[in-house]
């Protein structure tokens, strides 16, 4: 069976793609992971961690974001 070289360097790309993409897919569910599990174990009162959970799974984009960057409590207190 011959290939065309066209369709053999098109073969290449588009797996080269798939890996790109699922990586990248990996790493994002990884790190929603992490920001759930973040969340949970902060030992928020039942209506802040509702919130914040809704916030990532809802915007997960800036609800990460915002965990990270605010809603982490620096030194808990209290």
């Amino acid at each position: 069976m011959n290939f065309h070289p066209i369709a053999a360097a098109d073969l290449g790309a588009t797996l080269g793609g798939i890996a790109f993409w699922t990586v990248l897919l990996a790493g994002w569910v990884a790190l929603f992971v992490a920001t759930i599990v973040s969340i949970v174990r902060a030992g928020l009162s039942r209506r802040s961690l509702t919130r914040w959970i809704l916030l990532v799974a809802l915007a997960p984009g800036i609800g990460i974001l915002l965990w990270f960057a605010a809603g982490r409590c620096q030194p808990c207190t209290g």
